[in-house]
């Protein structure tokens, strides 16, 4: 009877235990610097765009400057401005619904336009190009090219992304089969496809789910990584199909937000700020390791001031970042101080390591005369 006895204990030791190690938290080794830049004209601190891109003449900051609507080349690290890009609105080369856009080689710069459409424009801000963009599935209301949802060129493919439900809350679970979340233009042909990339089966089994992803290229694979969603999904852009999909969760992500109905503010600032969500996703091939940076929920109340609501969910108390391997295996990951880190927009990966923007407005050190990154370093191993 005793030795039943310690059997049974022991497989309860081994299940419960078990459990525990599939969501233990992993710690990470890093190390950080601060590195700032000084802004030499009126710009947004934190741009809603930025890219860091390596050319023969050397490293520059891709900025859009949302303030005099043109796209701004910094000399990196220097911050000295070395180009500019024109964003006009009217006329020949007027581009009315200008959301965002990524350079995808030399005097290249394809933007998102309203109705959904692709604008290719030289750096003298020149459209060389329009295209509208059509689902023969949905009838396609938005389309956008975000700092995390960039295009990426393969060949003579641009590769876009389309991750919003077009009727959240008139659409059912079997429709989000129909909301594809991938399409490509071939800029020498003009064809356009669109592929069967969709969220997970069961992503509204629990309740409604808002969309959303962000996405990074390793490789000639596109890695797409839910904002409200555990998996990542890796596209292949060669045969155009998705060739892994695997669970990758944060011991800080355990409560998506749920809109089954239209809220009133109060509520929907509530839902947002008691719920946890991933952010941007990104690739570092300095140190071949993934990024995934999340948001944890958090409490208002307990945050010892008081702040404007609306404020909060763009300047949010607390973020972490998940640091994955080749093979989206979890290294580790770390929760930054309160107000450290402003999360939204304005990070990107360099030969340093990943830079995230400082300036969140409920820093004290927040300063509007400069950029101001915290340069975060993970040791691995083989350092």
């Amino acid at each position: 009877m005793l030795t039943r006895m310690r059997i049974f204990c022991l497989l309860l030791l081994m299940i419960t235990t078990g459990c525990k190690d599939a969501v233990e938290e992993k710690t990470l080794d890093f190390k950080t610097s601060l590195f700032e830049i000084k802004l030499l004209e009126t710009m947004p601190v934190n741009p809603r765009y930025t890219q860091l891109i390596a050319s023969d003449s050397g490293e520059y900051l891709l900025l859009l400057n949302d303030y005099k609507d043109k796209f701004q080349f910094l000399e990196f690290p220097s911050g000295k401005i070395a180009h500019e890009i024109p964003i006009q609105r009217e006329g020949a080369n007027g581009i009315s619904g200008f959301d965002a856009g990524t350079i995808t080689k030399r005097d290249s710069l394809w933007v998102t336009n309203r109705p959904p459409s692709l604008v290719l424009t030289n750096f003298k801000g020149e459209v060389l190009k329009r295209v509208n963009i059509v689902d023969d599935q949905i009838p396609l209301t938005s389309l956008r090219s975000n700092f995390d949802r960039r295009f990426h060129q393969f060949g003579s493919k641009i590769f876009g992304a389309q991750p919003l439900f077009m009727d959240h809350f008139g659409m059912n679970k079997e429709g989000i089969q129909k909301q594809r979340l991938v399409f490509s233009l071939d800029i020498n042909t003009g064809d356009l496809k669109w592929y069967d990339v969709f969220y997970r089966e069961d992503y509204w089994d629990k309740g409604k789910k808002p969309s959303g992803f962000s996405w990074t290229e390793k490789d000639g694979k596109l890695y797409i990584a839910p904002w409200h969603d555990h998996e990542i999904q890796v596209f292949d852009m060669a045969s155009g199909t998705i060739i892994q999909r695997k669970e990758v969760k944060s011991f800080h992500v355990n409560k998506f937000n749920l809109v089954n109905e239209f809220p009133p503010l109060e509520k929907a600032l509530s839902d947002l700020f008691s719920s946890d969500r991933y952010e941007n996703f990104l690739y570092d091939k300095y140190r071949d390791v993934f990024y995934r940076i999340f948001l944890p929920s958090f409490d208002p109340e307990k945050l010892e001031e008081e702040y404007n609501q609306r404020d909060l969910e763009f300047s949010r108390p607390y973020s972490g970042v998940m640091v994955l391997d080749s093979e989206l295996n979890i290294i580790g990951e770390h929760i930054f101080d309160k107000f450290q880190i402003y999360s939204l927009n304005n990070h990107f990966v360099g030969e340093k390591g990943l830079y995230l923007s400082v300036n969140n407005p409920f820093n004290p050190e927040y300063d509007e005369e400069m950029f101001r990154y915290l340069i975060f370093t993970p040791e691995l191993e083989d350092d």
